[in-house]
This record gives C-alpha cells, sequence and structure tokens, in this order.
C-alpha cells in the first residue's frame, strides 16, 4: 500500500509467535494480561505501544475457546500489528495443529469423509467440505514454501542437492511437490516442533502471505 505523506492510514498487520504450548496454556498466561514484549515499527523502526485486544474464538480437536489477541500500535505510521499465537493464521477457526494433521491423513490415503470423522471429536465436528478446502490451500502453498525452505537450507550451509530429494523435478505434479516440502521439513525444523506439529513452527518465520 502507498502511503501518503502527512496521511494518517492505519494499516493492519499480523505477527505470529510461540505463546504457550496450546490454547489453554495461552489463555492461562494471557487472559488478563498481554505478553510483555518490546517490539519496533518493521517500517519506520519507532517503538510499538500496546493497544489493547479483541477476541476470537478459536477450535482445537475437542472444544472451541474464546481467546484475546493483543495489538500494538506505531505511533508513528500508525501501523497496527496483533501478535497471534503460533496454533492460529488469520482468518482460520480451526487450530493449526487440526489442520495439519488433516493433510497428514490426506497424504496416508484417508477419504475426505474418514478425516472429517476423526479429525475432531464429534460434538465439535468438520465438513468434508472445508477438509477439501484445507487441502487445495496446503497443495497451493507447498510449492513457494519448499522454495522458500530449500533456500533457508542453502543459507544455513546444507551441502546437500535438495532437488534431487524432490521425486519428478521436471513437470512435477501437486503431490510429488507436496512429498518434496515433507522432506524438506524434517531437515529445516527442530525436534520439539515435530512434536507439536511443523506448521506452527513454519508460520512464525515464513513470509505472511505463505502460511499454511
Amino acid at each position: 500500500m502507498e502511503r501518503i505523506p502527512g496521511a494518517f492510514i492505519n494499516i493492519y498487520m499480523n505477527k505470529i509467535l510461540s505463546f504457550g504450548r496450546s490454547c489453554k496454556a495461552y489463555f492461562r498466561l494471557y487472559k488478563d494480561q498481554g505478553p510483555q514484549l518490546n517490539m519496533c515499527c518493521e517500517d519506520c523502526g519507532h517503538t510499538l505501544h500496546k493497544h489493547g485486544r479483541y477476541y476470537r474464538w478459536v477450535i482445537n480437536k475437542s472444544e472451541m475457546i474464546y481467546i484475546p489477541i493483543y495489538r500494538w500500535l506505531c505511533p508513528s505510521c500508525r501501523t497496527t500489528l496483533s501478535l497471534l499465537p503460533d496454533f492460529l493464521v488469520p482468518w482460520a477457526r480451526f487450530t493449526t495443529w487440526v489442520r495439519e494433521a488433516a493433510m497428514v491423513r490426506k497424504r496416508q490415503g484417508r477419504s475426505w469423509h474418514q478425516i472429517a470423522a476423526t479429525i475432531t471429536l464429534p460434538q465439535i465436528g468438520v465438513s468434508s467440505s472445508t477438509v477439501k478446502r484445507w487441502w487445495k490451500h496446503y497443495v497451493k502453498k507447498a510449492a513457494p514454501v519448499a522454495l522458500w525452505m530449500a533456500a533457508q537450507l542453502v543459507a544455513a550451509g546444507c551441502e546437500h542437492d535438495l532437488l534431487r530429494q524432490h521425486p519428478r523435478p521436471v513437470n512435477p505434479t501437486p503431490s510429488d511437490t507436496v512429498i518434496w516440502l515433507k522432506q524438506l521439513q524434517e531437515g529445516y525444523t527442530s525436534q520439539d516442533s515435530r512434536i507439536r506439529g511443523y506448521w506452527s513452527f513454519l508460520n512464525a518465520r515464513l513470509p505472511g502471505k505463505s502460511l499454511f
């Protein structure tokens, strides 16, 4: 967005950080007061000020929880930054863990109906069409995320030929790229992140338009 000098235009952004190991842990820690952080605006460098909070529902495997999302404001360029816990992405109601678990089941060959019936408890429920939408989004993001991750590994000193891990480097199908992404994830992420799921770890590091 182009900014007009002297104009006060509020720009809303999101940043994903690790705030607790679960939805309940996050709620216990921050239900009354936000995290104590010192942050600077990525655009102008000014110190951000606390700017209230809003609430949103988040759905995990067994329940819905109403949690606060805390905001910071740049007093100079008027950018408003919302801090999301790493089990959330903008506009998604289901936690990142639930959506990733559904994609793992799909890669294992489960049917849409089987995934929808087992990914949450019956009292929560998710439709097959929603799981299909998650898969479509995942496949769409697989290629750019895999390329980003390969670049990060090379920059960190990885000497392996990462392209050789791709099952079909020339004219790959979306399924081929999903396989390559899974292999890269295992080399890029930490052991702790693998226990919690890859996506939460990655979403706190990926460029905004590449989030899972």
